[in-house]
């Protein structure tokens, strides 16, 4: 789905200048007959959590958010957020407000609607401001298969997950989606949201959570590094562990 937002460019430039384009490692640069070429070329990378007591993790101080479970209500409310948290990120940081918006809806939609797999809403949380219970973040979380991460297939289900598959704690959850408005960055929020999400978890009888990030996304790379998650090995690797 990331592929449907990340469009080519071609840029009119002198080599000189296409030497000096910032680079983003989601995409390929190329140079030909006073063009520049951008293609996407989108490398997701796999992380993993093993759960931990809170008692074991420190909690940011973050006295005026208030972290509630999510409700059904909220999810339409979170496409401005989503848009804004990520309007310079790749791959939604390429696109024009309204098509952000757009693919803010569709993409929260999908998740919504199970194209994540089933939802987690037990382990899924909005970050409220106190004094406006207006939204100022999110954790969704949703449950893949418990398989290999390296293997390409582990993270689609292959058949229709049991019904019952939260009551018996099978498959492996996996941090779809978790975003903070921009205006409240650096406070700790991120990090709170994901505590909230591990205690969840853990009561429900999960030990493991896995996450994805894009090549490109420096924040969230060092985001998962800061809050213990391992990278798993890239499932395009001729490398085993």
């Amino acid at each position: 789905m990331c592929d449907e937002w990340m469009d080519g460019l071609q840029l009119p430039l002198t080599i000189e200048q296409f030497h000096r384009l910032p680079r983003n490692a989601a995409y390929k640069y190329e140079f030909l007959n006073g063009n520049a070429y951008l293609s996407a070329r989108p490398k997701f990378f796999h992380a993993l959590l093993d759960l931990a007591p809170l008692a074991d993790r420190p909690l940011p101080a973050a006295a005026s958010t208030v972290l509630r479970p999510i409700r059904h209500a909220d999810w339409e409310g979170l496409t401005s957020l989503f848009s804004a948290a990520f309007r310079g990120v790749v791959p939604f940081g390429c696109l024009e407000d309204g098509p952000r918006q757009e693919a803010a809806r569709k993409s929260l939609l999908f998740t919504h609607d199970g194209g994540d797999g089933p939802r987690i809403d037990r382990a899924s949380f909005v970050a409220e401001d106190w004094d406006s219970t207006r939204p100022i973040g999110a954790i969704l979380v949703t449950l893949l298969p418990d398989e290999d991460p390296s293997d390409w297939s582990a993270f689609h289900w292959k058949e229709p997950p049991p019904a019952d598959c939260l009551e018996r704690a099978i498959g492996r959850p996996h941090l779809t989606w978790i975003f903070v408005s921009p205006l409240e960055s650096g406070r700790g929020i991120a990090t709170a949201l994901l505590n909230a999400a591990v205690r969840e978890l853990l009561i429900l009888g999960y030990r493991q959570l896995a996450s994805t990030f894009l090549l490109g996304n420096d924040s969230s790379l060092l985001w998962h590094w800061r809050c213990g998650f391992r990278l798993a090995t890239y499932a395009g690797s001729l490398r085993k562990r």
